[in-house]
């Protein structure tokens, strides 16, 4: 490892992000995070090959940046945090990178946050904003991207479109770094409580609170957007897993694996050895730099 990423590792841990996700109560977890979230902005972007607008879809907003010169591609970008925390403006920045890499247009949805809402609130507002692309892309040339739990939300319109919209098109491709999916087995929870001993950010403890958060009060919230692992993946188009080996969600990466195999789904698992949660979308390093390229390459192919 480059000494850039040691440094990067020694300088989250200093910082407590990953304390940050424990040692409160849920109300008081759910309460700091809305704080922090009213004090976020969708930042003021321009630039002269994009046209960057925001509109409204079920009264939340969506970030679009639409390439001037026409592109039949498009990515449906679903920026993580846990779901309690809103996409930040240094992320969306980042998005604008990624839309002049690769030539897509992105739809970046602030989808409804388990601050306030049960988890089947994000679920309709993201299948929503994809039946809006739908107006103007063909569904095979539309990509779902997330992180994180933005990744659950990727991965997770399958089931949903299974479950009850199958009115709704399939995406063409599907790509879910980290996908933020609660612990489903003890063979998991094993795998997950070893990998927390080198995951800098993202507790094992968090995945087992996620539970209480994501219903937020709702018993029916069905079980696959929580636990992924229990979702109809039928008719799922072709999905790429991106894991860093050092996080506590790649414990759940085997029973992915199998759930592919099941629905006879083609899929790639990539794992940066050695690598911390989501590291393509923080290429501050050189491994995560050439996360990042990956990514876009990806995406261009």
């Amino acid at each position: 490892m480059s000494v850039t990423y040691e440094v990067l590792k020694t300088l989250v841990k200093a910082t407590g992000m990953k304390k940050s996700w424990v040692g409160k109560s849920t109300e008081e977890l759910l309460e700091d995070r809305r704080k922090q979230n009213a004090k976020n902005r969708i930042p003021s972007l321009s630039d002269p090959e994009l046209i960057i607008s925001t509109t409204q879809v079920m009264g939340f907003p969506v970030v679009k940046m639409i390439h001037k010169q026409a592109s039949i591609h498009a990515t449906l970008f679903l920026i993580g945090g846990g779901m309690i925390s809103a996409p930040r403006p240094d992320a969306v920045k980042k998005c604008l990178r990624f839309a002049k890499q690769t030539g897509q247009d992105l739809f970046i949805p602030y989808y409804p946050l388990c601050t306030d809402y049960p988890l089947t609130k994000a679920y309709e507002m993201v299948h929503e904003t994809y039946k809006l692309m739908l107006r103007d892309y063909e569904n095979g040339n539309i990509t779902a991207l997330g992180t994180s739990s933005g990744g659950n939300l990727a991965l997770g319109m399958v089931p949903y479109i299974n479950d009850g919209h199958r009115d709704t098109p399939m995406p063409g491709a599907i790509m879910a770094l980290s996908p933020g999916t609660c612990v489903d087995s003890d063979e998991e929870w094993q795998r997950m409580l070893e990998l927390d001993k080198k995951d800098v950010v993202i507790p094992a403890q968090y995945m087992k609170t996620a539970v209480e958060i994501m219903r937020h009060g709702d018993n029916s919230v069905p079980e696959y957007m929580i636990w992924l692992q229990r979702g109809n993946f039928t008719g799922c188009p072709p999905v790429t897993f991106i894991y860093g080996s050092d996080e506590t969600l790649y414990a759940c990466a085997p029973t992915f694996e199998q759930k592919m195999k099941q629905y006879d789904v083609k899929y790639r698992m990539i794992v940066g050895e050695g690598m911390f949660h989501c590291y393509p979308v923080f290429p501050v390093c050189k491994e995560a730099k050439e996360g990042w390229k990956m990514m876009v390459d990806l995406m261009k192919a």
